[in-house]
């Protein structure tokens, strides 16, 4: 069978960086043929299928043909005579566009190693027009190898612009449009994913309320970098930023949306919780659920510290001092001498008794 190992592990073999996943590209064969060799097609009619043993994707060398908006509008052909540079003139970046054999050799036709070298982001053709997934695509790129020193090409910018002033991002799917945010949030820069979209005016198109100087924070020293902290983050520093309105253009996970809001509503008393008066700390450990859900808890008042407060000693103090504050208000259970007590009642001692805590166990120093 005539296999050739092509797209990313491709290109990160080339630049040095850990290969996370291994796809391939078949040449001169028939989903028939493949069906025979025991692997098993992905989806009904995407020529995609899985090898029987290691479980990697093997692609049909196919051509598309763009018939109608959207990203299931196109029609794909994978005649047996297909060449593997006519599948690989389909891809988006030339720097994905290279392929190696089995014994090693690079089949190159489309300039992706001197891209490589020369650190730039450049389209293969302009089929990349065809879907504009890939100007958010090309954003998350830049965002996960920004370090490396890659800059977008200029040409590839100026086709991005023409794509948005056609109203092409109008196509896309929520979903899509999360999936390349969350891999840009996961991404060593992700304030590069939001710098690319302001660059082809896009940004405010899909993140309105987002100010390009407030994004630079996300790529800073931080120990939580998970996307929902990210996102957290984001939400936390760009206050224009309408988190619903955000929603209906994003599927945003639920507990991202919750982490988010409550981290906006609660950062500034997080952060003042040595000056806070007691009744002010119960209040906000009720609210932010922290009794119920310590992690989710912990983890916003991580991002407020990460964001407001400079001084990392004083991070691990706040951090700590709300850490202790919510093991010793849920200590806090039905009193033994509540027998014949009303609700009210019952309710105003556990009150009593939390406030209590609060103040012998706050560090206010």
């Amino acid at each position: 069978m005539n296999t050739f190992l092509v797209g990313g592990a491709v290109r990160d073999a080339l630049l040095g960086l850990p290969i996370l996943e291994r796809d391939w590209v078949v040449v001169g064969e028939t989903p028939d043929s493949m069906l025979e060799r025991g692997f098993r097609q992905v989806g009904k009619d995407f020529p995609v299928f899985l090898h029987p043993e290691t479980q990697e994707e093997y692609a049909l060398a196919r051509r598309e043909y763009k018939q109608a908006p959207g990203h299931q509008g196109f029609r794909f052909d994978t005649d047996p005579g297909i060449t593997l540079e006519e599948d690989l003139s389909r891809r988006d970046l030339t720097i994905n566009a290279i392929a190696r054999t089995p014994d090693g050799t690079l089949i190159d036709p489309y300039g992706g190693q001197k891209d490589l070298a020369d650190r730039r982001l450049r389209h293969v053709s302009r089929a990349f027009t065809e879907d504009p997934l890939r100007i958010l695509r090309l954003a998350q790129f830049q965002a996960r190898l920004k370090g490396l020193g890659f800059t977008v090409d200029n040409q590839t910018t100026q086709l991005c612009r023409e794509m948005v002033a056609r109203g092409d991002l109008d196509t896309l799917s929520r979903e899509r449009v999360f999936k390349e945010l969350e891999k840009a949030l996961n991404a060593p820069h992700p304030s590069e994913f939001f710098a690319v979209l302001a660059s082809v005016n896009a940004l405010t198109l899909i993140f309105q309320g987002v100010q390009l100087a407030e994004t630079k924070n996300l790529d800073g020293p931080a120990t939580d970098t998970t996307p929902a902290s990210r996102f957290s983050q984001l939400v936390l520093e760009n206050p224009d930023l309408d988190l619903q309105a955000l929603d209906k253009q994003l599927a945003i996970p639920k507990h991202w949306l919750e982490l988010a809001s409550m981290t906006r509503t609660w950062a500034a008393a997080f952060c003042q919780v040595t000056t806070l008066r007691a009744d002010a700390i119960l209040e906000t450990l009720e609210r932010g659920d922290a009794r119920r859900k310590p992690a989710r808890f912990a983890q916003s008042v991580h991002i407020s510290c990460q964001s407001l407060v400079l001084d990392s000693a004083e991070q691990a103090r706040i951090l700590e001092n709300w850490q202790r504050l919510v093991q010793e208000t849920a200590k806090v259970t039905l009193p033994e001498t509540a027998g014949g007590l009303t609700g009210q009642e019952i309710k105003a001692m556990i009150r009593a008794e939390q406030l209590r805590r609060i103040e012998a166990t706050c560090d206010r120093h």
